[in-house]
C-alpha cells in the first residue's frame, strides 16, 4: 500500500493536527517529496515533531523513509500514467521530448548577449560567489568545479550561514551567482549585495522572483517540473545544460586573453 492510501486509510485515526498535514500530503504530495522537512511543515502550518509522529504512526522509521516510499510511489504512478495515455510510444521517448521541448524554449528565450555579459563578469571580478541551497546546490557545485577546471578561481556557497558572511564581504568589484527556483531565501542577502555595489546574477525558474529588481542579470529558465503529465520530472537537467552553454562562452573569452 503507497502512502497516500496508507494515510487515506489511516485518517478517521488521526488526530485534527495529523489530519491537516495528511490533507496538505494528499493534496500536494510533490510539494512534499521536493521541499525538506522544515519547509513542509512551514507549508503545511504544522511542526517537524508532529510529521515524524505521523510518519512513525502509518509504519515508517521517520520522515525520510515516508518521503522516499513516496518519491517511489509517484514515479510508478506517472509512469503508468504516460504508457496509458501514449501507447504509441514509450515513457523514455516522452520524457526525451518534454525536455527537448524546454530545451527549444530555452534557446529562443535567452539571449546570447546577456550570456556574454556574465561571461564577461566570471572572467574579471575580483571575487566570484556562487550560492545554491539544497536542491540547486547541485547546480552552483557544478558551475563552481567545471570553472574551476577552466582555471577561474570561484567561491561555492551551499551553507546559509556562510551566504551571510559572504553578503558582507562582497562590494562593487565582486559578482554573485544565485541558482534558486523560489528565491525565497534571498531576499535579504539581495538587498545588501545590492547596497554594497556587488553585481547580482540570478539563475532561476521563477519570472516573478521578488529579487529579481534587485538584480543586475536575471535569466529565467523553462520549468519542467510542475508542467507535464510527468511532474516528477526533475528541473536541474535544465540548469545543467544552461550552465554548458555558459561556460562555452567563459571558455571562448578566456582561449582571447
Amino acid at each position: 500500500m503507497n502512502p497516500i492510501e496508507l494515510l487515506e486509510q489511516k485518517y478517521p485515526l488521526l488526530t485534527r493536527s495529523e489530519q491537516t498535514f495528511a490533507d496538505f500530503v494528499i493534496q500536494n504530495p510533490m510539494v512534499v517529496i521536493r521541499y525538506s522537512l522544515t519547509e513542509i511543515a512551514q507549508r503545511a502550518k504544522t511542526s517537524n515533531t508532529a510529521i515524524i509522529r505521523l510518519c512513525q504512526k502509518l509504519g515508517y522509521q521517520g520522515f525520510s523513509e515516508f518521503k522516499f516510499s513516496l518519491s517511489r510511489s509517484a514515479l510508478s504512478d506517472n509512469s503508468s500514467e504516460v504508457a496509458e495515455k501514449d501507447s504509441s510510444d514509450s515513457p523514455m521517448h516522452f520524457i526525451i521530448s518534454q525536455y527537448i521541448q524546454r530545451l527549444n524554449q530555452m534557446a529562443s528565450q535567452i539571449s546570447r548577449k546577456e550570456i556574454r555579459q556574465i561571461a564577461s563578469l566570471i572572467c574579471h571580478s575580483r571575487r566570484l560567489a556562487i550560492m545554491g541551497f539544497n536542491r540547486t546546490g547541485l547546480s552552483a557545485s557544478q558551475l563552481s568545479f567545471r570553472l574551476s577546471k577552466l582555471g577561474v578561481a570561484n567561491h561555492l556557497v551551499t551553507d546559509r550561514v556562510q551566504m551571510q558572511d559572504y553578503m558582507e564581504l562582497l562590494n562593487s568589484q565582486d559578482t554573485c551567482i544565485i541558482f534558486s527556483i523560489t528565491t525565497n531565501i534571498y531576499h535579504e542577502i539581495a538587498q545588501r549585495l545590492n547596497k554594497n555595489g556587488a553585481t547580482l546574477v540570478l539563475f532561476t525558474m521563477n519570472a516573478a522572483s521578488p529579487i529579481k529588481k534587485l538584480c543586475d542579470h536575471f535569466i529565467c529558465l523553462p520549468q519542467i517540473s510542475y508542467s507535464t503529465k510527468i511532474n516528477f520530472l526533475d528541473d536541474q537537467a535544465l540548469f545543467f545544460i544552461f550552465i554548458e552553454i555558459l561556460l562555452n562562452e567563459v571558455a571562448s573569452m578566456l582561449s582571447q586573453s
